[in-house]
């Protein structure tokens, strides 16, 4: 299974705009363009290692009472580089909200960070094969941290 913590990171982009792209096997596509919250903490811990039990991300989502949610999200594999990409992939998550149907995502995330902005970019599928794709970009929130396991985290 390789390495559970590879990396850390702690994200977060908070009343972002964001354009969801919901498209389900049984009709047409919507689209959606409101404000998202994000927030991912994989393997994080404030000092040199990593804590394999930290394991969580959570995706929320309105717009003029639609409303769509990832929740418990769980890790796959997660990776990261120079401090300024992190991704997920295969996660889970289980989704919620008016939008979309109640079920278990796959989910795969990356945020990478140029400057003070980061670019979000989230795909979940779900078991009945009901797409989520949402993109946005958002000012990097101050407790942002991408790194490796052995690196201490603050001034």
């Amino acid at each position: 299974m390789g390495l559970r913590c590879p990396c850390k990171f702690r994200l977060g982009a908070h009343s972002a705009n964001a354009t969801v792209i919901v498209t389900s096997p049984q009709g047409p596509e919507c689209r959606f363009t409101g404000r998202v919250n994000f927030s991912a903490e994989q393997c994080f811990t404030g000092g040199p290692n990593c804590n394999p039990a930290v394991n969580n991300f959570n995706v929320t989502f309105r717009q003029n009472g639609h409303t769509i949610n990832l929740t418990k999200g769980r890790r796959g594999i997660i990776s990261c580089f120079d401090h300024t990409l992190a991704t997920l992939i295969n996660g889970t998550a289980q989704g919620a909200g008016n939008a979309i149907p109640h079920q278990e995502y796959s989910v795969d995330f990356s945020y990478s960070i140029v400057g003070n902005t980061a670019t979000v970019e989230i795909s979940a599928v779900g078991a009945d094969g009901t797409s989520i794709e949402i993109t946005f970009t958002s000012r990097v929130s101050p407790r942002t941290f991408i790194g490796n396991c052995n690196e201490t985290v603050g001034p």
